[in-house]
């Protein structure tokens, strides 16, 4: 069944965060809803209502969500929320937490864009921005901001970036002492 094909596409999610528990990509998705639609010939499922998206370590909040595929065979996920959350253990151990108002991801693009009021934080790292994006082919990650982090509506255009010295720097090995993953 195609439509079945299309829920796959939350796998993205875990694309995001490219240190992600690689064994949970081989763990089934599993979406609760109050609500589920599934337009089987525009090819169109949307879940709405307390929307809990669960693969392995990886879990998503979302008041509503969407996935789609267009005649060429591309994929794209909307989630939307006050906010959309999600976290997920990393193979490093680590947790990946993160949090905005709205999530896309599209395979035509390879680009996944958590936005207002977002924050990643990996570790003790954090990012904050009003608009977060990562591009899964590239491994790019831009962070932009129109609002004061989405926090006020003072327009700073300023995004916060916190990035904690490597322990092992700190223990006197020979690294640099900033950890970026």
């Amino acid at each position: 069944m195609k439509n079945k094909y299309l829920l796959f596409v939350l796998l993205f999610i875990i694309g995001t965060s490219s240190y992600a528990l690689k064994t949970d990509a081989s763990k089934p998705v599993e979406i609760t809803a109050d609500h589920a639609t599934f337009d089987q010939k525009n090819m169109v499922s949307v879940f709405t209502g307390n929307v809990v998206i669960t693969q392995g370590t990886l879990v998503v909040h979302s008041e509503k969500g969407t996935a789609s595929q267009d005649k060429e065979g591309y994929q794209t996920i909307q989630l939307f929320g006050s906010p959309v959350t999600f976290s997920q253990l990393n193979d490093d151990g680590e947790k990946t937490e993160g949090q905005g108002n709205n999530f896309q991801y599209t395979t035509k693009t390879n680009l996944a864009v958590l936005s207002g009021r977002a924050r990643v934080k990996k570790g003790d790292n954090l990012v904050i921005g009003d608009k977060l994006t990562y591009n899964t082919q590239s491994q790019i990650f831009t962070a932009n901001s129109t609002d004061a982090n989405g926090v006020t509506t003072t327009k700073s255009g300023r995004v916060t970036v916190i990035l904690q010295p490597n322990q092992k720097a700190q223990d006197g090995n020979k690294q640099s002492g900033i950890n970026l993953q």
